[in-house]
């Protein structure tokens, strides 16, 4: 095949004599800047063994000389998922690569290298990136993945002979780790920038070439990682900064050419930092990693401009990326963790840091960035309480499910009022209960998903949110279907957008009371063609490890409701009915909907790749008025009891748990879970559920309706209770035998004259006095709430816990100074609920 020649020559004049006038503001460091520290160093020896048994000269030409391809899959097995970690590459191997999954070796006969993009680099060199396409014209470039492998690993290799050096000062270790930082100085100016992304064409760019780039979201363009914001080479900055503490530059004369330490920070550390800050900030999730790199350069290379860049960007991120209640916007746990994570480095990385004596502007002296915002210490605590008793993450949105820590020794509510999650739990020990509610909107890394439950209980999260993927079997993952929610018409939820971003509405919140806690929620936002999307959720404590949920679902709009209830991801167990499901259907997917097989993780859209095509083994009943649901699993089970509306069809069916294939694609379909769905048609539905989880046996006797009025009854200890919960359209009461009520009251309404700010307390003041209460409802002008905890009320001045996040500017407007900063014009009115209420 006739190669593609893409001319890349460019002139380093210009571009030497701008880091020459850059270096002129630069302070000489004293080195090493960060502390060195390693292992064993029989462990650091082991492991460099290989490279001790070679020549300087030998490691040098161990560096690639062109910038490496990251996602290249499989085209034998497609074993997986994302082209990500399939093929595998270990020193010896020369050019060629190993699947992780089928075993074989790339190229070969069967697969060969039969195709090449040709690029004449900045200095003149001949870069061939070979590659092998598929008949759909899918690239698998497995040279090139192989230089992607062995540049991480002589990255580290670099890391690990400069601390054997620093440890012994023994320079068969520092020219070593010298030669390879040495030479990446040399061949960095010629790697080409690419986008490389999982299932796309491979794009190259010029070398010199820095933002924009054509077709192109900021840092798609990499030069030195796979995405832009990694190009700053920290790990060899951390090599040059121990190096730079006594090691003799002039040992590299022979092997890379004078001033080899000269051009490290020039052509390496400081050409990665432009190339990444040309780059228009977008304070993303990996925007702190890329400020933890600049301040580390900025202070290896004695540069404080670049460390003054990186605090400024940092300062600015909280206001820009987090709520007010310290979640991370896009509403994902894997997300949030990752970003606070890398917060904690930025902050690492400048401690104990003071600006030069000659740098005349704002001056820095020993920051503690950890107390730049409150929204910092209240990320953290995000990351503390959102995980499940077992201790993994809240699987919410892109969450990770298998995304484990510490388990928890007792599981109190949680309320994210500026998020739109609601954790509702009780008990300690074995008998922890957890309830998750989700309205979140969507700022990216969210699912179709508002309304959804998870519930924990008995041990086990028996109903489950599968939370993230990079499989093909994402689309599943996302839809509304596959979530414990209702779905209208076979269609997703609104997608949302920034402006509008279809969060759900808390309408009543209480989770004050030792036996009953409530979340009642508008999820409407979620449709547009819905009048009514809500539910409510009333948790019962009715003893230690017995506690069961009320679920009423009312919808109205569209023509066919489909409520979903899915049991657990990691067991597929068994499920039972009391009515009977035995007639086989042969597809769900609605006539405009596809049936396509996806074969990547964007293959989602409904009209090709409908979720109701993931759901197995189908079949249907009618169901009874009153009837239930059990599922079974090795040391728990969940029986819901279930009161339908005349005419719902019932259904039961396989669907993908997804977490248990581990990202692989080839193993997805080993693993279901078992599910129910309702489907009441009509403009109107009301869907009404008891949930009650278990360890052995189910302990409710009975469940039944008197109007608006739930009767349960359980004998618990040899005595039988009865519970009587009346959900009323204005309160919620319940009448429990056990000789305790709850009441949920009426509403007071009125209109907020001001949102007030003093010290670390906000107030809100009233139009009139008011009781006592433990909520406060701030009804947004946009039609939105915010449900905040009280402090204590003093005549018509309500304390507030927490801060909103908003206040309300001279003409009465409210201005929102944290995450999404959006302004809405009109009254901010409020909603209180107390038991006497008027």
């Amino acid at each position: 095949m006739k190669p593609i020649a893409l001319p890349f020559i460019f002139i380093l004049i210009a571009v030497h004599a701008c880091f020459a006038q850059q270096e002129t503001v630069a302070s000489p460091a004293k080195h090493p800047v960060y502390p060195v520290t390693y292992p064993d160093l029989e462990v650091l020896k082991k492991a460099v063994a290989p490279l001790m048994q070679q020549s300087v000269k030998a490691v040098m030409d161990q560096v690639p000389k062109a910038s490496g391809i990251f996602y290249t899959g499989c085209p034998h097995c497609h074993g997986g998922a994302q082209n990500m970690n399939v093929l595998n590459w270990k020193p010896g191997m020369g050019a060629a690569v190993r699947c992780n999954y089928c075993s074989m070796t790339f190229p070969n006969s069967q697969f060969p290298d039969d195709h090449e993009t040709v690029i004449i680099a900045p200095s003149g060199a001949r870069q061939v990136y070979r590659y092998y396409e598929d008949s759909s014209g899918h690239q698998y470039y497995f040279e090139a993945h192989a230089w992607y492998d062995q540049w991480v690993w002589i990255r580290s290799m670099a890391e690990k002979l400069a601390q054997l050096w620093y440890a012994t000062k023994d320079n068969a270790y520092g020219d070593r780790a010298a030669v390879i930082t040495g030479r990446f100085a040399q061949v960095f100016p010629d790697y080409a920038v690419r986008y490389d992304y999982p299932h796309a064409r491979v794009q190259f760019f010029p070398a010199d070439q820095r933002w924009p780039y054509k077709g192109l979201t900021p840092y798609r363009g990499a030069k030195w990682y796979w995405w832009g914001y990694g190009d700053i080479a920290t790990d060899l900055a951390n090599v040059f900064d121990v190096l730079s503490s006594g090691y003799n530059w002039k040992r590299m004369d022979a092997f890379t050419g004078t001033g080899t330490d000269k051009r490290i920070a020039r052509d390496l550390l400081r050409l990665g930092y432009d190339f990444t800050a040309a780059n228009p900030e977008a304070y993303s999730n990996m925007s702190p990693g890329m400020y933890a790199g600049m301040i580390r350069v900025g202070r290896i290379l004695g540069d404080p401009s670049m460390v003054h860049e990186a605090v400024k960007r940092f300062n600015a991120f909280f206001s820009k990326g987090f709520f007010a209640d310290g979640w991370w916007k896009e509403g994902t746990t894997s997300y949030h963790n990752q970003t606070i994570g890398s917060l904690m480095a930025v902050a690492a990385a400048l401690k104990e840091y003071t600006d030069p004596a000659d740098w005349k502007e704002d001056r820095l002296n020993n920051p503690d960035l950890t107390k730049a915002s409150p929204l910092y210490g209240k990320a953290l605590r995000v990351r503390n309480e959102a995980v499940l008793p077992n201790g993994r993450a809240l699987p919410i949105n892109d969450t990770w499910g298998f995304s484990q820590g510490k388990k928890t020794d007792s599981t109190h509510s949680r309320l994210w009022p500026a998020l739109g999650n609601a954790a509702i739990g009780t008990g300690s020990g074995i008998n922890q209960v957890l309830l998750n509610l989700n309205w979140s909107g969507n700022y990216g890394h969210s699912h179709y998903d508002n309304g959804s439950i998870l519930f924990y209980a008995a041990g086990q999260e028996l109903l489950s949110d599968i939370g993230y993927t990079h499989s093909k079997y994402r689309g599943w993952t996302i839809h509304t279907a596959s979530h414990n929610t209702v779905v209208i018409d076979q269609q997703n939820q609104n997608e949302g957008t920034t402006e509008h971003p279809a969060t759900g509405r808390l309408l009543f919140y209480d989770d004050q009371n030792p036996h009953v806690k409530i979340a009642d929620l508008d999820a409407s936002p979620a449709y547009a063609a819905a009048a009514v999307y809500r539910r409510k959720l009333i948790m019962v404590h009715a003893g230690a490890g017995f506690d069961y949920v009320i679920d009423r679902f009312e919808v109205s709009g569209g023509q066919e409701h489909d409520w979903f209830l899915h049991g657990m991801c990691e067991q597929e167990g068994t499920l039972q009915t009391s009515v009977a499901l035995e007639q086989p259907v042969e597809t769900l997917v609605p006539a405009w909907g596809g049936r396509k097989a996806p074969k990547t993780q964007y293959d989602t859209h409904p009209k090709q790749f409908h979720a109701y095509a993931y759901l197995r083994d189908v079949k249907k009943g009618t169901a009874a008025p009153s009837w239930t649901a059990t599922w079974n699993y090795d040391s728990a089970g969940l029986r819901t009891h279930i009161l339908s509306q005349p005419g719902t069809e019932v259904f039961r069916f396989r669907s993908p748990s997804v977490r248990p294939a581990k990202e692989d694609d080839n193993k997805l379909n080993n693993y279901m879970r078992n599910g129910i769905m309702q489907r009441h048609s009509g403009s109107a539905s009301v869907f009404i559920a008891v949930h009650e989880p278990f360890r052995k046996t189910p302990w409710i006797e009975s469940v039944k309706a008197e109007g608006n009025t739930l009767i349960i009854t359980y004998r618990l200890n040899g005595k039988r209770t009865l519970d009587r919960i009346h959900l009323g359209a204005a309160e919620i009461r319940v009448v429990s035998s056990a000789g305790w009520n709850y009441a949920s009251g009426n509403a007071y309404r009125g209109t907020v004259q001001s949102v007030v700010h003093e010290g670390a307390q906000w107030s809100a003041l009233l139009d009139r006095q008011v009781p006592a209460v433990d909520y406060i409802r701030l009804d947004l002008p946009d039609g939105g709430t915010y449900y905040g905890a009280v402090a204590a009320v003093r005549g018509n001045r309500v304390i507030l816990k927490d801060d909103p996040g908003f206040a309300l500017d001279e003409k009465g407007r409210v201005q929102f100074y944290t995450f999404p900063q959006k302004k809405q014009e009109g009254k901010l009115r409020y909603t209180l609920f107390t038991p006497d209420s008027k």
